[in-house]
C-alpha cells in the first residue's frame, strides 16, 4: 500500500476509561480529509472498536496495564488499519466460523462483523507481537 501519497498515523492506546474516546479521535483525524462516505468512517471505526475490544477485554484478560498500538495508513483508494499487541498468540483468522449466525459465539460475531465491513484481512505474529491489519477500500 505504500505509495507517494501514503499517509500514516500512530497511536499507543493504554487500557483505561478514556481509551474509546481516543480511539474515535484519532480516527476521525486521520480520515477527514478522505472523500468518503459517513457510512464508511463508521465502518471502519466500529472494526477498530471491535478489534480494541477484543484485544483488552481476551487477549490481556482486561489488564490494566496493557497497551496496543494502532498505526493508519491513508493510501490513494484504501485506508488500512493494523493493530499490534503483545498479547498470547492467537489468529482470528484460523479461527472456526460459521456463515450461520444462530452457530456463532461472541467472538465469532466479531469477526464475521469484521469480515464483513473490511475488503481484507490479515494476521501475522511477528517479535513476540500480534500483528492484524484490515483494509477498506474507497473510490474519490
Amino acid at each position: 500500500m505504500a505509495t507517494e501519497s501514503t499517509r500514516t498515523k500512530h497511536i499507543r492506546l493504554k487500557n483505561d476509561h478514556g481509551k474509546c474516546q481516543r480511539l474515535y479521535d484519532f480516527l476521525a483525524d486521520g480520515l477527514e480529509p478522505l472523500p468518503v462516505s459517513t457510512a464508511f468512517k463508521h465502518d471502519l471505526q466500529l472494526v477498530a472498536e471491535e478489534l480494541m475490544a477484543n484485544t483488552f477485554n481476551h487477549g490481556y484478560g482486561n489488564d490494566p496495564q496493557a497497551c496496543i498500538d494502532l498505526e493508519l495508513v491513508i493510501g490513494e483508494h484504501q485506508v488500512g488499519l493494523t493493530l499490534t499487541d503483545s498479547a498470547f498468540a492467537y489468529n482470528p483468522l484460523t479461527a472456526s466460523s460459521s456463515d450461520d449466525i444462530d452457530d456463532l459465539s461472541e467472538g465469532g460475531m466479531g469477526l464475521q462483523l469484521i469480515k464483513s465491513l473490511t475488503d481484507e484481512q490479515s494476521y501475522r505474529r511477528d517479535n513476540h507481537q500480534n500483528v492484524f491489519t484490515i483494509t477498506k477500500h474507497y473510490n474519490n
